[in-house]
């Protein structure tokens, strides 16, 4: 028993000794652990220490060139503002002074009341006083007159005394700031190697601990190293497209100022990249900003998210030469952990504006070359066509209606893209008037019934209701209907009916034009009203047409203040819906035809004889036509003979039809009516002052006669006057 016992109390002593080790295993653990937590603490706390240290150096280092800056803003305005004498020099004067109380106040704040130079902060008060005191005086002495005064003052060196005193007594309190930073952070680092010492003496003592933390810190290692690769690698690749870009590409602060620039910006401004940096952005442009206008943009786009982020905007930039250029600029914001960047991209766009007024120069060629000579070809095919030179063989015949036709396609063709044009331009103008559209709609109805039977389909247009008047241009009115037949016409089986229908809507009327095609396939909707667009492009090249027809007409009518819809027609086919706001109750018709019996007396001043013989023949039996080909002999004609009619070219040899349009305005006992009838589209002006304005080529001889009488028939007091 007694072996036993001791046996067992052998192996309890080993127990208890065991238990004693753990517990002072774990005291120790507990105690290494708190000293080692206590330290990470203490290094946490003076990197904190450190950091607040280091921001508070770099604030009052800020400080000190805030102030040093203000007193060289005051120097320049000063000295710019007595050397020549523009007031424009005393805005950075002005707005230093401003602000220099200030900022000394701020300096004074951010270096604390125990920085050991606070001699030095007195002395720069003192400086400061004396520099505005100069400088006021310099002024005051420009502004009496007494330049010469200001000048030798100048001159004497004091001003610069003063702010080499200023720039020594900022630099002392620099380089103070710098020496304690300096050892503030040797101190530290002292610190931190006495820690790191310790710290690898308890990791010792916790040889598992440190294992098991060494495994951590090596997984987190890597996993920071592949970070860091792909950080090092983006930045790479963003730093290479940045530098290799074509375009400008600028970051701006929240203020404006440019922070960073990649060389294409320097190359399009003409500047150095170190040139640019800090200075505000509206140095680039041709007429700057007011300030203040950047910064409230950059804020708007910060609060309005994304939503603008891209949005491209054309200005003038002025490069360092002070030569100026064309350019968009596209400005986005950029979110970082702790500031909002914003980066601009410039691109310098002369030549695509070269390119367009190339364009618009070869649509004005096409304009005046090509509506003349087509307007004289097209008039004198139709009089072939309907028996001027009496009948004609029949193979002569057919010969003549294929040569009609074929110039018809062309005028569409030609007036099409000089409309397309205009719009892009926003060069079309509108003569918005009250216009009755049963008169108007027959006229385009029996314009193009050639047009329907060449494809074998019939037209049908419903009664309109006499009172039907929208406010419209009655000739783009008319083009966006012809365009909407056209285009139902060509796409209708043969012997279908294109029909024509107008309804009353709320404060609206409708024009419906429907036919019996194949219609609008779904996916060709969304669209359909773009520019070249064809559902089907064999098909459409079969059937002729450029693709424009359905883009001119949505954008007259838009122009127009209306909308134009499509519906699909039950049993096959389309309807195209043209919704145009009421005319007023007393509003005037001004589509209403005249009728006069008698032979009105017109002349055509056009320089283009084939137009004249053309346009003559056509107003044979319904009205006497004298022929001018100059200004001259215009104003002849109209001294000398009673003119009811003057149907005017803009384009002439010695000069301007519209010259002529004011005198003829002017007359006094009553001005003939003016009817403008030229390749050239006249401005708004023109056309207020003319009663009637038709392009060649748009339209047709037959208009320009029923115009011509139509304006003759019109009492001398109802026509315009100026």
């Amino acid at each position: 028993m007694k072996i036993v016992g001791v046996l067992h109390g052998a192996r309890t002593g080993k127990v208890s000794l065991t238990g004693v080790g753990v517990t002072i295993g774990l005291i120790a653990i507990g105690v290494t652990l708190a000293a080692t937590g206590r330290l990470i603490g203490e290094e946490f706390d003076r990197s904190r220490a450190m950091r607040q240290a280091v921001e508070q150096s770099f604030e009052r280092r800020a400080r000190l060139q805030t102030v040093l800056s203000t007193h060289q803003d005051i120097e320049i305005g000063q000295r710019g503002y007595v050397l020549t004498g523009n007031k424009s020099f005393l805005e950075p004067y002005s707005s230093a002074t401003a602000r220099i109380e200030r900022s000394v106040a701020d300096l004074e704040t951010a270096l604390g009341a125990d920085f050991p130079l606070r001699g030095d902060l007195s002395m720069l008060r003192a400086l400061s006083m004396k520099k505005l005191r100069f400088a006021n005086q310099t002024i005051l002495l420009e502004d009496q007159g007494r330049r010469g005064e200001a000048v030798a003052l100048i001159a004497d060196g004091k001003g610069k005394s003063l702010m080499d005193g200023i720039r020594a007594v900022i630099g002392r309190m620099d380089r103070l700031e710098r020496e304690q930073l300096d050892s503030r952070l040797a101190l530290s680092n002292q610190a931190s190697g006495k820690a790191q010492w310790l710290s690898i003496a308890l990791q010792s003592v916790l040889l598992l601990l440190v294992a098991l933390a060494s495994l951590i810190i090596g997984r987190n290692l890597i996993v920071k190293r592949a970070v860091l690769r792909r950080v090092q690698d983006l930045n790479a690749r963003q730093a290479a497209i940045f530098d290799a870009a074509k375009d400008g590409i600028i970051v701006l602060n929240s203020s404006g100022s440019i922070e960073s620039l990649n060389p294409a910006a320097a190359a399009l401004y003409g500047y150095a990249p170190d040139e640019l940096i800090r200075r505000d952005v509206g140095t680039l442009f041709e007429v700057a900003p007011d300030r203040g206008l950047i910064e409230t943009f950059l804020k708007r786009m910060q609060a309005g998210g994304r939503s603008e982020s891209g949005y491209i905007q054309e200005f003038w930039g002025k490069r360092k030469d002070g030569s100026t250029f064309p350019g968009d600029v596209a400005v986005s914001p950029v979110q970082l952990a702790d500031s909002v960047k914003y980066v601009a991209i410039i691109r310098d766009i002369t030549e695509r504006k070269q390119v367009e007024q190339m364009k618009t120069e070869f649509v004005s060629t096409v304009s005046h070359e090509l509506r003349t000579p087509l307007t004289s070809i097209a008039g004198s095919l139709g009089l072939l066509a309907g028996g001027a030179a009496g009948t004609l063989p029949a193979p002569a015949a057919r010969l003549v209606t294929v040569a009609r036709n074929n110039s018809q396609r062309l005028i569409r063709l030609v007036n099409d893209i000089l409309d397309v044009e205009k719009i892009e331009s926003g060069k079309m103008d509108f003569d918005v008037r009250p216009v009755a559209l049963r008169g108007l709609l027959e006229q385009v109805v029996e314009a193009n019934r050639g047009f329907a039977a060449q494809h074998q389909v019939k037209m049908e247009l419903e009664e309109v209701a006499p009172g039907a008047r929208v406010m419209a241009d009655s000739d783009r009115l008319a083009q966006v209907v012809t365009n909407l037949i056209s285009n139902a016409a060509k796409f209708s089986p043969p012997e279908a009916p294109v029909l024509i229908r107008v309804s009353p809507l709320d404060r609206r009327y409708r024009i419906s034009v429907a036919d019996r095609g194949p219609g609008i396939p779904e996916a060709f909707e969304a669209r359909m009203f773009d520019k070249f667009a064809q559902a089907d492009s064999s098909d459409a090249r079969q059937k002729g047409g450029t693709g424009l027809g359905l883009s001119i007409v949505r954008e007259i009518v838009t122009g127009l203040a209306g909308t134009v819809t499509l519906e699909h027609r039950d049993g096959g086919g389309a309807i195209f819906h043209v919704d145009l706001p009421m005319a007023p109750e007393a509003a005037h018709d001004a589509t209403g035809l005249g009728d006069d019996d008698g032979l009105p007396c017109i002349l055509h001043i056009e320089d283009d004889p084939d137009v004249l013989r053309v346009a003559a023949r056509a107003f044979e039996g319904r009205a006497h036509v004298q022929a001018a080909q100059s200004l001259s002999e215009a104003r002849a004609v109209l001294a000398a003979t009673d003119i009811d009619v003057v149907v005017l070219d803009l384009g002439l040899p010695d000069g301007s039809g519209l010259d002529l349009l004011k005198e003829l305005r002017l007359r006094s006992g009553g001005a003939p009516g003016i009817v403008i009838f030229s390749a050239e589209e006249p401005g708004p002006h023109s056309t207020a002052e003319a009663d009637a304005v038709l392009t060649k080529c748009s339209a047709t001889l037959d208009q320009l006669v029923q115009t011509a009488i139509r304006l003759s028939a019109r009492p001398a007091d109802e026509r315009k006057v100026a």
